[in-house]
């Protein structure tokens, strides 16, 4: 019997000691001296807001704390199965709400463009989540403007949007998600320009209609059009196109302006009222040819007399469209080009007679008195060339100006192309086209060499380069290298000792023994000791 009581004892003791050990671990545990809510900051999950706690037992249920979970669902899901979202924005809680408390929402934090495809904008992105979706209000469905604010729309009367048949697209006039204030509406259909752009809409839409309006200028400014009368836009048959005239950039029916696409306005034109050309009033159909409104002035010109001479009545052919007088008339001769001194030329030089049609445009027809008395060269003596020109061109202001293309017949070079014309036409100008017809006379005088007992070929330029100023010029190539040696300083004469230049003497500078040229020489086949048979075997002059 004590041997029970022992043993019971015994067992009392164990199951003590092992609650006290249990109660000891949960006291240490609890015990802040011994784990601190700072010590869980430095854990995987730092303590903050709501977390924040001072019992352990409100996160770790049965104190169980192996293998606790960090996810916000892993607690609140279990915990709020009243949950209003009911998974339809997801079970990431953090993606809206932060740790401090439900109701502070960051709608910021979460992508709401990417989750429902409705980007917060303006004073969108100010507004709580209940703002817009009540107490329980997430479905996803209600993503335009009118699912919101179809009160707003139905209750605007400023326009009235309902009674104008506006559509229910509020973001096509209110860019600005600020405020609804300063809504802009887009005329696709008619464009706003000018005084159309500061005007109210009531001013075009006073009776309150905005669908299917008209956008041709005279539905809305038919009385305008009507009581116009400087001009009478009635009465003359005007367009009821304001715009042709008016423009749509204009801020008053007075800035108006004609485009004349069938006769421009330029020069005097473009300053004259329009009474001036159309002083019956009458504007449409007429004529935009000149002599329609100018005949008299075309009638009593005396200086020319245009009538007389039979000008035509295109005024503009010479006084232009951009002039703003009568005076300073031109024509353009497109029969002949004036320039030069013809340029500066009054008609009556050419036209003495007052006779403008069919004036001869040959050089000759009017200039034979010139070809004739010319002395310098004498031009008719010479036979010179009626086509005045072709030395003195067109565009001189003078006579004395000449030049002549003288490559066609013989390039003028060198001592040629400082030569008085004179100087190789003083005969004629029927000249040959070689050197020797003009030369012969230099040909035969020349004596050192002496090109004619030399046997010189006539083509002189062979020699004497037609680029050469000076005859002493001359360059003639030698078959035989005198540009080294001893030959180069030698002159002609030392090797041509006779006056046939055809003839030359290596011996009476080399005079070698004959007897000893002739032992050097007895095994060369046909050697014999004269000039030529040198040259023929020692042709670069050298042994």
């Amino acid at each position: 019997m004590k041997s029970q009581k022992i043993l019971f004892a015994i067992v009392a003791l164990a199951v003590l000691w092992v609650f006290g050990q249990l109660y000891g671990i949960s006291k240490k545990q609890e015990d802040p001296q011994q784990w601190t809510v700072e010590s869980h900051d430095n854990s995987n999950f730092p303590l903050v807001g709501k977390h924040r706690v001072t019992s352990c037992r409100e996160c770790h249920l049965g104190l169980i704390f192996e293998g606790t979970p960090r996810e916000c669902e892993a607690c609140h899901w279990e915990r709020r199965q009243d949950d209003r979202h009911q998974l339809r924005l997801g079970i990431h809680c953090g993606d809206c709400h932060t740790p401090y408390s439900w109701k502070n929402v960051s709608p910021n934090k979460w992508n709401h463009l990417s989750a429902t495809g409705y980007s917060l904008e303006g004073v969108h992105r100010t507004l709580d989540c209940v703002d817009c979706h009540g107490e329980d209000s997430f479905d996803r469905s209600r993503l335009s403007c009118f699912d919101c604010h179809e009160e707003d729309f139905k209750e605007a009367e400023e326009p009235d949007h309902q009674a104008a048949g506006f559509p229910p697209q509020c973001q096509l006039c209110h860019f600005n998600q600020n405020s609804w204030e300063g809504a802009v509406f887009s005329h696709d259909r008619f464009i706003l320009r000018g005084v159309h752009k500061t005007t109210d809409c009531s001013d075009c839409h006073g009776s309150g209609i905005y669908a299917g309006l008209p956008s041709d200028c005279a539905s809305c400014h038919l009385d305008d059009y009507n009581s116009a009368d400087d001009p009478d836009h009635k009465a003359s048959s005007f367009p009821t196109d304001c715009e042709i005239c008016h423009g749509t950039s204009a801020s008053t029916w007075e800035d108006g302006k004609f485009s004349h696409t069938a006769f421009p306005l330029v020069g005097q034109h473009k300053i004259a009222q329009c009474s001036d050309c159309h002083p019956d009033g009458k504007y449409a159909g007429t004529s935009s040819d000149c002599v329609s409104c100018h005949l008299d002035d075309y009638n009593n010109t005396v200086d020319p007399d245009h009538q007389t001479l039979n000008f035509p009545t295109d005024c503009v052919a010479c006084h232009g469209s951009s002039a703003s007088t009568w005076e300073g008339a031109s024509y353009v001769h497109t029969s002949y080009q004036l320039a030069g001194q013809h340029l500066v030329a009054k008609c009556s030089d050419c036209h003495p007679d007052g006779n403008y049609a069919g004036t001869s445009t040959a050089c000759i027809s009017c200039h034979l008195d010139d070809y004739n008395n010319t002395v310098d060269p004498d031009h008719q003596a010479l036979n010179f060339s009626t086509v005045c020109d072709t030395c003195h061109g067109t565009r001189f202001l003078s006579w004395q100006t000449v030049t002549f293309d003288h490559s066609t017949y013989w390039p003028l070079q060198g001592a040629h192309s400082t030569l008085n014309c004179s100087s190789c036409h003083a005969q004629g100008y029927d000249l040959p086209q070689n050197c020797y017809g003009c030369h012969a006379q230099d040909y035969n005088d020349t004596t050192d060499p002496d090109h004619s007992i030399a046997g010189f070929p006539t083509d002189c330029e062979l020699c004497h380069y037609p680029t050469h100023f000076l005859w002493s010029q001359a360059v003639f190539d030698h078959q035989f290298p005198i540009d080294s040696g001893r030959h180069s300083n030698a002159s002609c004469t030392e090797c041509h000792v006779t006056s046939n230049y055809r003839e030359f003497s290596c011996l009476d500078c080399h005079q070698h023994n004959k007897n000893r040229m002739d032992n050097k020489h007895e095994d060369v086949v046909g050697y014999v000791y004269e000039s030529l048979a040198c040259y023929a075997c020692h042709p670069q002059g050298r042994g």
